[in-house]
């Protein structure tokens, strides 16, 4: 398929043109995931698709199924927030974000992201939605933390800069950065409502929109736009005086990220079944208010949505120009990847995701303090450590057995205690010649558990009583939110890791034991506590 966009475009029906824009989240549980879907793809031809935790052969299974209803290839896309973490055969993932900007080294985040695009391109995924450019402003909100690099707009723009680069630099992959006009300074999450960017205008493009201006610098596939409303730039609310999200604002995508940023690529929406975005609109306007405001590929999407949109464009609610340009956008999205070409992509795998995994997890643990001087812990083969392990669902119970498994290895034996209360650890220190106490906290904004990282009943009754601290050698270490200090003021050891992979597991036990040193950085500050150090 050698033709022009625009010859492309001038060729395809109404009900074509309207299938381009939609994205639907495809699962792949079982096999009958992929036959209900066959109708779907045939009536409506989608022009993407978003997969997570799939293997290279399902991809190739719905890519295959799609293409044969459409004139144009669909381009599949899946969340590499983590390196290559949407592709289930990938034994290695990279750490969060924020353990690169802990890491703070732009050559090996480059690395990162080259190996990713291999991976995720050999396995059929072309279009990635990440590097999450949010700045992580506020310690509360729990949508961002370890997702976001930095609360520093320069280091977030340095170091997700050099994710992007990487991901690009062979044409496998288009980034995706998100989720504009920035998440970070809301204590909300957009998942449940309208979250707000509450910076006035000089502020937001001294922060934010700096970000952004830099991304742009490298030419990103797309800009993923959020449920968040930023009301120094709006006009638009709904009938209760409550701004819109920027996937319902023309100020925002057409003005702000079009006029004055100078996008030029395509805009997503986020997933559009968040509450953020489908309890502000009917079902039915959603997908044309998007359009009409200025997106082009609507994420999530829903059978309905290709009929609204199609009604829309006879009823001249769309225009068909909108509806042509934001086509053009996913065309020359698609074209960057070589979609529009004849030729199979040829993909050589020449970057080690687990070594450069490893380095990154090396160089981002953070003793943030040791105040009695105990680390390294003096530990040797024989000697018993007590492990307790702090997060919320019950699927994370096993969350820690890399840092379990590796002391093992070494000789150290260990006694695991899974949200212990301090009864159940008094009852250790009673029956065992324990040598050093980790609390290990996995509390974490993967977990989806809406509002709040705040400790609960739960995982604060391992400190009841005070207990636990008749062992003069306790370290905690938080996996994901580093910002768990503040809740736990009481700790003289405390060590952020800022994610909770395999590889940052094993870099803590080597930390702890003395066998690397612990060259981290604090990416954000917590006042009171510690500084900011990139």
């Amino acid at each position: 398929m050698n033709d022009s966009i625009e010859k492309i475009i001038e060729r395809m029906s109404l009900d074509e043109l309207c299938g381009q824009v939609l994205c639907y989240s495809v699962p792949m549980k079982n096999d009958e995931d992929l036959a209900k879907f066959e109708e779907i793809f045939k009536r409506t031809m989608p022009g993407g698709v978003f997969m997570d935790v799939v293997t290279g052969e399902q991809i190739k299974c719905v890519t295959d199924l799609v293409n044969k209803y459409t004139s144009v290839p669909v381009i599949v896309s899946g969340d590499t927030e983590y390196g290559p973490n949407p592709i289930k055969s990938c034994d290695h993932i990279l750490p969060n974000q924020m353990a690169w900007g802990a890491c703070d080294d732009e050559e090996l985040i480059e690395k990162g992201g080259k190996a990713t695009a291999q991976i995720c391109r050999k396995n059929g995924m072309h279009w990635s939605f990440a590097p999450v450019v949010d700045i992580n402003y506020n310690k509360d909100n729990p949508v961002t933390n370890t997702r976001a690099v930095s609360d520093s707009p320069e280091q977030v723009a340095k170091i997700a800069g050099a994710y992007l680069k990487g991901l690009q630099s062979e044409g496998l992959m288009a980034g995706g950065c998100k989720h504009f006009p920035g998440d970070g300074m809301d204590d909300r999450n957009q998942h449940f409502c309208t979250s707000v960017n509450s910076l006035s205008k000089e502020e937001w493009i001294n922060t934010y929109g700096y970000v952004y201006k830099e991304m742009f610098k490298l030419n990103p596939g797309s800009v993923m736009v959020g449920h968040v409303s930023l009301p120094a730039f709006q006009t638009e609310c709904d009938d209760m005086g409550v701004y819109l999200p920027a996937t319902l604002s023309k100020s925002l995508m057409t003005d702000l990220l079009r006029g004055k940023l100078g996008f030029d690529g395509c805009i997503v929406s986020d997933a559009l079944s968040m509450v953020g975005v489908s309890a502000v609109v009917p079902e039915n306007e959603l997908p044309v208010r998007f359009i009409n405001a200025g997106g082009d590929m609507l994420l999530f999407a829903e059978p309905s949505y290709f009929d609204y949109i199609k009604n829309a464009v006879l009823d001249g609610t769309i225009s068909m120009d909108r509806l042509k340009d934001a086509v053009r956008r996913i065309l020359k999205l698609k074209e960057t990847v070589g979609l529009l070409n004849d030729k199979e992509t040829e993909v050589e795998i020449t970057e080690n995701i687990e070594e450069i995994s490893t380095q990154i997890a090396e160089k981002s643990i953070k003793i943030v303090r040791d105040m009695d001087n105990i680390l390294p812990l003096d530990l040797k083969e024989g000697d018993t450590v007590l492990l307790c392990s702090l997060y919320y669902k019950p699927q994370c119970e096993d969350r820690f057995k890399f840092v379990e498994e590796e002391l093992n290895r070494r000789g150290i034996k260990t006694v695991h205690l899974k949200k212990p209360s301090h009864r159940d650890i008094e009852k250790v220190y009673d029956e065992n010649n324990v040598s050093a106490v980790l609390v290990n906290c996995g509390v974490a904004q993967i977990d989806s558990i809406g509002g709040s990282l705040r400790l609960g009943w739960d995982e604060i009754f391992a400190f009841w009583r005070g207990y636990i601290f008749r062992h003069p050698k306790v370290v905690f270490t938080s996996f994901a939110d580093p910002y768990k200090l503040y809740e736990i003021p009481f700790m003289r050891t405390y060590v952020n890791t800022f994610s909770f992979t395999e590889e940052s597991q094993k870099a803590l036990v080597k930390v702890l034991l003395g066998e690397i040193e612990a060259k981290g950085k604090n990416p954000v500050a917590l006042k009171g506590f510690f500084e900011r150090e990139v």
